[in-house]
């Protein structure tokens, strides 16, 4: 008499399962940087607006009072961008007829952004971070 094989019962088998764990692994570790990438570039473009609201609200402010605002006198990070406030830190330098935005970064992997009343730019890589 010839012994029959069990039926399969459709349940995979523990190297179906290890093959799929693997698989997902490696999409995951091929997905992960160019979404981290794609997510501080997120971070640095609303940077950017936050500064370009902060100059406006500097030049209203000269344009009322006669001086440039300081840090306590300008919209907070967190009303402006709550992303933001968790990036970036602000500090603002001001004279008599001249002043400078500036958002220095909380992540190491962002640079520091700095926009003066002239309106000219500057972004700065952190040393050692790129």
């Amino acid at each position: 008499m010839v012994p029959r094989s069990r039926p399969r019962l459709g349940a995979f088998s523990l190297i179906e399962m290890l093959i799929v764990l693997v698989i997902i692994s490696l999409l995951v570790g091929v997905a992960l940087p160019s979404w981290r990438a794609y997510q501080d570039q997120a971070v640095l473009r609303e940077a950017k607006w936050v500064l370009q609201r902060l100059d406006i609200a500097q030049r209203d402010f000269m344009l009322r009072h006669g001086r440039y605002a300081t840090e306590i006198e300008l919209p907070d990070l967190t009303t402006l961008s709550p992303i933001v406030d968790e990036a970036y830190r602000l500090q603002v330098d001001t004279a008599e007829q001249a002043f400078s935005l500036h958002l220095m970064t909380k992540v190491p992997l962002l640079p520091d952004l700095k926009l003066n009343h002239l309106g000219a730019w500057r972004e700065q890589a952190r040393a050692g971070t790129r």
